[in-house]
């Protein structure tokens, strides 16, 4: 039997222990309800501060992506930017962030790309070499061309002087009848950004782009470069000053849906008709169609070049994106690849790689005069002039601009009128000053800048290498000596001759002679060699 001593003792345990479980259940009763409270409040503050932003609201939505639908976003991230409302959305207006569906990844497959590291001093390669670049397939890469075009800031309608009879209104003006003779005035005006603005562009005659305007295309295509096309890729070549290039590892998807343009001149055309597989019918050669250019207005081959160079969406007034490749070089990667990386992934409109060596227009510019790449006294003229109106070398002063000089043998843009405002102004000054468009293409995007918030992709020229291949010109190709040809016949080696023996009278010391010392035997390769970049 139990004492009252024991049983005292248990039913004091007993208590304590309630006691405990007691105290326990409370705390747990105050944590939910301190857990609940700090919920409501910080509820209360999020929906305050949303209520309260002027630029966002959130919410959850759901997209079902069909097979030929795109994604609302113009880069792959976490989330999508878009207004549902319209298209045409202003940047700072209320917007929606769409979630993207859970098949989707939330990261860009690229993020973790990273360049990998140089090779020792010793065996580096001279000159300048193409670098690695993460492209996406070209399947995955069209399926993230944006839907909605990319905001053209403060401008929003865009069109261009027209004049039958253009005259010079100043005393030593530049430019030319094609350009319109825009004078000075006309020249600030129209780096006066507006929501609607009439510019010189060129093609200031005729009833349209390429009919009686100089630079006239034949009757029977002008309807086709009036169609809508999504992607175009473009090319020209003036005074058969190169030789066409395939483009190579180009997507059936691609083929089907992206046309080729090559603009010619007439003398390139006849050259073309005598010595390649161009015939009248389908005027192709390859994947280029051939555009046949009648009536250049200016007798400088490099300058008729820049009309389709700079003036492609007044050429072709339906499209959404263009890639411009110099005819000197041969497209490698697939376009649909290159819009995705330079344009689409940066949320940029327009992309030009830096010049990969300089990035000053005063050092450029003397470079060109070493070069002979046009008259000393045009180009100090134009310098000077630039430098009068402000222009100063460049500094670390202007990043995150990175390069005043670009390498202007590849862009890649969309056509929104800030683009092609941008493309027209820097015509102009290639129409009024030289032709050589890197001294001027600083001034044309710095004016703009002033009064818009707009920039340009310019991505590394060791990246440009990646997906465009540098030929030589045509006349370079034809001056070269063809590669020694090869003997199916091996012949033996000559046995080696001890040493003070004569070979042609000259004694064999083997020891270089002073006319061989410090001399280096370099092998000539053609174009498209193994060691050509």
């Amino acid at each position: 039997m139990l004492t009252s001593n024991s049983k005292d003792k248990e039913r004091s345990l007993s208590l304590l222990c309630c006691w405990y479980l007691g105290r326990r259940r409370v705390a747990m009763l105050l944590l939910l309800s301190l857990a609940f409270v700090v919920f409501v409040l910080g509820s209360y503050t999020i929906n305050k501060e949303s209520s309260n932003s002027p630029n966002i609201h959130q919410s959850i939505e759901t997209i079902e992506f069909g097979i030929n639908q795109t994604p609302l976003s113009r880069e792959l991230s976490s989330f999508y930017t878009g207004d549902s409302s319209n298209d045409q959305t202003t940047r700072g207006s209320d917007v929606d962030i769409i979630h993207p569906p859970p098949s989707l990844p939330s990261h860009h497959p690229c993020d973790s790309f990273s360049f990998p590291p140089p090779p020792p001093p010793g065996l580096r390669r001279p000159g300048p070499r193409p670098c690695p670049v993460c492209y996406l397939s070209p399947e995955e890469a069209l399926a993230h061309m944006p839907k909605h075009p990319f905001e053209s800031p403060v401008l929003k309608n865009l069109t261009f002087i027209h004049e039958e009879s253009p005259v010079k209104r100043e005393e030593g003006q530049g430019g030319s009848e094609f350009g319109g003779y825009p004078s000075l005035e006309d020249r600030t005006n129209s780096f006066d950004i507006k929501e609607s603005m009439t510019v010189h562009c060129g093609f200031v005659k005729g009833t349209k782009p390429g009919h009686q305007t100089g630079f006239d295309i034949d009757e029977d295509i002008l309807p086709e470069m009036d169609q809508f096309h999504e992607v175009i890729v473009a090319s020209a070549i003036f005074g058969k000053y190169d030789l066409i290039q395939e483009p190579v590892n180009i997507s059936e998807m691609a083929r089907k849906n992206i046309p080729f343009y090559m603009f010619v001149d007439e003398e390139t055309h006849s050259y073309l008709k005598n010595t390649s597989s161009y015939t009248e019918d389908n005027k192709r050669i390859g994947l280029w169609r051939i555009i046949v250019a009648h009536n250049v207005p200016y007798t400088d081959a490099r300058r008729n070049g820049k009309i389709p160079k700079l003036l492609l969406h007044r050429l072709f007034p339906n499209v959404k994106y263009s890639i411009w490749v110099d005819a000197k070089l041969q497209l490698v990667v697939d376009p649909y690849q290159i819009l995705e990386r330079f344009l689409w992934r940066t949320n940029s409109s327009l992309a030009i790689s830096k010049h990969y060596r300089r990035f000053d227009v005063f050092v450029e510019a003397e470079a060109n005069k070493a070069a002979r790449k046009y008259d000393n006294a045009s180009i100090d003229y134009q310098v000077e002039f630039y430098k009068k109106e402000g222009l100063t070398p460049y500094t670390d002063a202007k990043l995150p601009i990175t390069s005043d000089v670009p390498e202007g043998c590849t862009i890649i843009r969309e056509h929104i009128p800030i683009t092609s405002l941008f493309t027209c102004v820097w015509f102009n000054e290639v129409d009024r000053f030289t032709s050589r468009d890197q001294l001027s293409f600083a001034v044309a995007r710095d004016k703009i800048r002033e009064k818009v918030d707009w920039s340009i992709n310019m991505f590394l020229d060791c990246e440009r290498r990646n997906f465009v291949k540098q030929v030589y010109h045509r006349d370079v190709l034809l001056n070269m000596k063809p590669p020694r040809a090869s003997s199916s016949k091996v012949l033996p080696e000559p046995l080696p001759l001890p040493r003070g023996k004569s070979v042609g009278g000259r004694a064999n010391t083997g020891k270089k002679s002073p006319g061989q010392r410090g001399k280096r035997r370099h092998r000539k390769v053609s174009a498209g060699g193994r060691n050509m970049r």
